[in-house]
């Protein structure tokens, strides 16, 4: 039985490395918001530690959907990420582990890991297409490239935060950026800025003994330029179907395997390699398969729990405010957020929009 709780301010808890430290006001709503959503893929007879949520609206949805998960505070710890922060959450409530190596986490969690993954891909040469070039850790300033035409991102940041497109940005203030970035995080990570036409990621889940293991794809959208706004939530062949890549098969065996030397026997548990489809400079439609790797559950997993629930092709949506839209409410009412499923026109699917889903 395990013990579940939803803390979304984990990867901001990274970024700060203690176990004392206070999320912003944002991150706290969402958490309460939300504290229901492992019902969702969790496992019969597992709990999710949610002491300020409806219970009894949690056993209603448990017993309609055949959950067979309760509200509780018992079970093997298994946050949405693993972190100093989310330890000291568990010990409050007496649970006393086991943990995990929470600074190894932290260290594997640097984005710098999808760089190594990128070089690991790159060495073993058993991709059938040409990977962008290696994203690089830069620690000082007079390491920055010339020119515009590169993102950096923060070591540690979370939903879109910490990354900035350095093509509409001054010079000087791009350097300020770096510069401060450095100050707090150590170093600063640079891309190549590609021509960006559609991102999904991988799921995989590690065994902790060496072993990583793909789960699936994941197409999700944005809200916005940076937030994440939803899922698509359909079968594993239609969701192939709507990326509409060659590769993914391969794709998926070559990141297992370098995966499974990276962290495999580091870390277990679930996670998330973000990729992207984008156009090459002849044309081509091609992968970049290491935009960011994350060690923890992602929304992907969440949809991917989803699929038994929904009729037919769905949608798996995160908006601010109250619930507004038709479909099924996945949490109790909350001012703030409105977590739904609801079904969609496949034409909708299709679509291939960068940041913004429609219906």
């Amino acid at each position: 039985m395990k013990l579940h709780l939803f803390n979304p301010e984990n990867d901001l808890a990274l970024a700060a490395g203690n176990a004392g430290y206070t999320p912003p006001r944002a991150a706290v709503d969402l958490h309460r918001a939300a504290a229901l959503l492992p019902l969702w893929y969790a496992d019969p007879g597992d709990h999710v530690y949610a002491p300020e949520a409806d219970a009894a609206w949690a056993d209603s949805m448990s017993r309609r959907f055949g959950l067979g998960v309760s509200v509780g505070s018992e079970g093997i710890p298994a946050p949405w990420g693993w972190s100093a922060h989310a330890v000291r959450q568990f010990r409050a409530i007496g649970i006393d582990g086991p943990f995990p190596d929470t600074e190894v986490l932290r260290g594997l969690s640097h984005r710098r890991t999808a760089m190594l993954l990128h070089r690991r891909l790159s060495a073993a040469s058993s991709l059938p297409y040409q990977l962008p070039p290696e994203p690089q850790e830069i620690t000082d300033l007079s390491q920055l490239p010339q020119g515009k035409d590169f993102f950096i991102k923060a070591p540690w940041s979370s939903s879109g935060r910490g990354v900035a497109d350095c093509s509409c940005m001054p010079r000087r203030q791009v350097e300020r950026l770096c510069a401060g970035i450095i100050r707090r995080q150590g170093s600063v990570m640079v891309e190549p800025r590609l021509d960006r036409l559609r991102d999904f990621a991988m799921l995989f889940r590690s065994d902790g003994a060496g072993t990583v293991s793909y789960c699936g794809l994941s197409l999700f959208f944005n809200s916005s330029a940076c937030a994440y706004g939803g899922n698509i939530v359909a079968p594993q062949p239609q969701l192939a179907e709507i990326l509409g890549c060659d590769h993914l098969d391969v794709t998926a065996r070559a990141v297992s395997e370098a995966l499974s030397e990276i962290v495999g026997s580091l870390y277990c548990g679930p996670l998330g390699v973000d990729m992207m489809l984008y156009r090459a400079a002849d044309g081509r439609t091609l992968i970049c398969p290491t935009v960011e790797v994350n060690l923890r559950m992602t929304m992907g997993f969440v949809a991917q729990s989803l699929c038994r629930f929904a009729a037919g092709p769905s949608v798996f949506s995160i908006t601010s405010g109250a619930s507004v839209s038709a479909g099924l409410s996945l949490l109790p009412p909350d001012p703030n957020f409105s977590f739904s499923l609801r079904p969609v026109e496949v034409s909708c699917l299709n679509n291939n929009k960068n940041d913004r889903f429609s219906t």
